[in-house]
């Protein structure tokens, strides 16, 4: 599953999660696409980068993750601890989100049980926003370093076999160092249209220029 693999010295990815800003932008994009005070459901929420803009947005916002150190930063925004893939709240919402690109993980059964969880949390005329990398990223990356908001991200030792792409990526942060390593596939359009079809949904247009953002609907009424 690719989400922050708790080995910092301290223990504790939260303190990653900390250090990275929120997300404002996606956030903005999300609120225009919602109606005034429509609620939002943000499926594998950390910390709640988005989750908590959107609230102070005027949206209620109900953030779902496994990790309950994560939920525990949540100040506007309902923590929810469960997993994505059983989750079952009985209630539906005007926006889903899957971000941090949940949707590419390597094992299609588990991206097809989270796809089926956006479905059945979302109100007939309501949206997804999935995150995804560009289509192509996974066959196409390669080894690199780059530094943000403080952060040092070193993405090393790639395999690719059967077009899975196993890769590490290492964090180094306020003396801590922490790695993560994952297996992802490539979203293209066509597999991500397959995968949303057998989950009740449609794809429409990508909301950004890099098409990592894509917006879903249902297929048919609920």
């Amino acid at each position: 599953m690719i989400g922050f693999v708790d080995i910092a010295p301290d223990g504790n990815s939260v303190a990653l999660y900390l250090r990275l800003p929120e997300r404002a932008a996606e956030a903005a994009l999300v609120h225009d696409l919602l109606p005034a005070g429509g609620t939002v459901l943000d499926l594998g929420c950390g910390t709640g980068r988005l989750a908590e803009p959107l609230a102070r947005l005027g949206h209620p916002v109900t953030g779902v993750d496994n990790c309950p150190q994560m939920l525990a930063a949540l100040r506007d925004a309902a923590g929810v601890y469960a997993e994505i893939s059983t989750l079952q709240l009985g209630s539906r919402f005007d926006a889903v989100l899957l971000m941090s690109y949940l949707v590419d993980n390597a094992d299609t059964a588990a991206v097809q049980a989270m796809l089926d969880t956006v479905r059945r949390h979302l109100r007939a005329d309501g949206f997804a926003v999935l995150e995804r990398q560009p289509p192509g990223w996974a066959a196409t990356c390669v080894p690199s370093t780059r530094e943000a908001d403080g952060i040092r991200y070193t993405f090393t030792d790639l395999d690719r076999v059967g077009g899975v792409l196993t890769a590490t990526m290492r964090y180094e942060f306020d003396g801590l160092t922490a790695e993560q390593r994952f297996s992802v596939r490539d979203t293209d359009d066509d597999r991500l249209a397959e995968l949303a079809a057998a989950a009740g949904l449609r794809g429409e247009a990508p909301l950004n220029a890099d098409a990592t953002l894509v917006l879903l609907r249902t297929a048919s009424p609920a």
